[in-house]
Order: structure tokens, then C-alpha cells, then sequence
């Protein structure tokens, strides 16, 4: 091995396999803060939930799920749509969530000059989200 005799090249190792699992988990659940942050002042409407999927997500040795709710809504009478992802360590959490919000209505950020532009936030949902 390349670092035979070097007692900080295993720790290096070590080190940079943290860096990767951080960065994972960093851009894996702290997006929607991110992009709920941005769109705290952006216009309300109210939307509906039409389709939900689950997909199992890898990253070296993390496995996630991924719970996605597509949603429709309308801005001066034109039609939009957009998406939310919902990140979870298990499947059968991720499952409950997308089966609850199918059909539901929910509360839709749209961006004041690009209506095309959505988001949904956890704090404008009735209740917040389900577990």
C-alpha cells in the first residue's frame, strides 16, 4: 500500500471518505433548505399533488430514497407545473410520504416573474408534511 510506514496516510484516507459522505449528505437533504430560503418572499397559490414516485439512491456507501411529489398549479390562468424531492434513509418512510401527498392540495411558491419557477415549502403545508 502507498502509505506503508506513514502512520497520517490512513487518517488522510479516512478523511477524505468523510469529505464524501458529508458533501452527500449535505446536497442529499440540506437543498431544500437552500431553495426554501430563496423563495420565502416569492407569490403564493394553491396547487395540487398529481403523481408521486420513489427512487433508491446510492453514493459509495450511503443507499437513500428519494421521495418525489410532481405538482400542478395555475398563474394568471396559464398552467405550471414543478417537482419536490424529500429525502429519506428508508424506503418504507419515503413510501407513507409520497402515498399521503398524492391528491392532496398544497400550497405552491411561485417566482413573481417567472411563474414557471416553484417551490414548495415544508412551513406553508397545513400541518407541515407527514412524516
Amino acid at each position: 500500500m502507498a502509505f506503508d510506514g506513514d502512520p497520517f496516510g490512513g487518517l488522510l484516507v479516512i478523511l477524505v471518505y468523510v469529505a464524501i459522505a458529508a458533501f452527500v449528505v449535505i446536497r442529499a437533504f440540506g437543498w431544500n433548505y437552500v431553495r426554501g430560503l430563496m423563495a420565502s418572499g416569492w407569490t403564493m397559490t394553491q396547487g395540487r399533488v398529481e403523481f408521486g414516485s420513489i427512487e433508491l439512491r446510492r453514493a459509495r456507501y450511503i443507499t437513500y430514497y428519494v421521495a418525489r411529489i410532481d405538482y400542478s398549479y395555475t398563474v394568471n390562468n396559464e398552467y405550471h407545473s414543478g417537482f419536490f424531492e424529500k429525502t429519506y434513509t428508508g424506503g418504507s418512510a419515503a413510501e407513507r410520504f409520497v402515498e399521503s401527498m398524492k391528491g392532496q392540495m398544497v400550497f405552491v411558491r411561485s417566482h413573481p416573474n417567472r411563474p414557471e419557477k416553484s417551490v414548495l415549502l415544508k412551513q406553508d403545508q397545513p400541518g407541515g408534511w407527514p412524516a
